[in-house]
């Protein structure tokens, strides 16, 4: 088993093409997993099916892009990768005689799996049209329907008029009392404010200013603090304390 035998037999069978295309497409990969040990990418190859190893996987591990798997074990992620038919196969004889074993045939189950057999086809006719426009399916198919009652429209009471009158004949009424009402509000609002720049209730302001001082005074002249322990509080209030 040596790599350069392994080498000759994919340039017979024309396959170097791909593993010179897969050392050419080996590159960094790009974002984060370049730090995750998945530092490098790279195209698929050619995959080799083998039935008997025979040296076949010392031969073909060093050469980039070919991958190798036994016939026994199949892999779907190796047959289809990305789940893309078409991948380039390379099947030893060994591999293909045992096919029939592992697998069956059409007349045959799988002589390596108890009860296995192939899926099959379960329509006689996959002619779909002449199925459809046949006797026998259009005789049980009900005739087109021409007309199509279509349900009306609903709209919404709370943002249609028309259909909210329709309901409640007093909510134009209703409505316009709300507009008048809002309208003499902010209007109400608008003549207190001039009111209140124009400086009209000042006279209200200078007799409470005037209540506020005679109450104070005469909170004084009724407050009596006699004694040594009031002195610092006459002294704050500016009333000289009587002895």
């Amino acid at each position: 088993a040596k790599t350069s035998k392994a080498q000759e037999v994919l340039v017979k069978i024309g396959a170097m093409a791909d593993v010179e295309k897969v050392k050419a497409s080996h590159a960094i990969r790009a974002g984060k997993g370049k730090m995750r040990n998945r530092r490098y990418v790279s195209k698929k190859g050619p995959l080799v099916v083998y039935g008997n190893d025979s040296g076949l996987t010392k031969a073909f591990r060093n050469i980039p892009g070919v991958e190798l798997a036994c016939v026994d074990r199949l892999n779907l992620l190796q047959l289809a990768p990305g789940g893309h038919a078409g991948r380039f196969i390379v099947w030893t004889k060994s591999a293909v005689e045992k096919l029939n074993g592992l697998y069956g045939t059409a007349t045959a189950g799988s002589t390596s799996k108890k009860g296995y057999v192939p899926p099959r086809c379960l329509m006689t006719n996959s002619d779909l049209n002449r199925l459809v426009n046949s006797d026998e399916v259009q005789s049980i198919v009900r005739a087109p329907k021409d007309s199509h009652a279509r349900a009306p429209l609903k709209k919404n009471p709370l943002k249609n008029l028309g259909a909210m009158l329709k309901l409640n004949p007093y909510a134009k009424t209703a409505t316009r009392m709300q507009l008048l009402a809002e309208k003499k509000r902010a209007s109400t609002k608008t003549a207190k404010l001039e009111k209140a720049r124009k400086g009209l209730g000042a006279k209200k302001d200078k007799a409470a200013k005037a209540a506020g001082k005679a109450f104070y005074a005469q909170m004084l002249v009724e407050s009596d603090y006699v004694g040594d322990r009031y002195d610092n509080f006459s002294s704050w209030l500016g009333v000289e304390s009587e002895e």
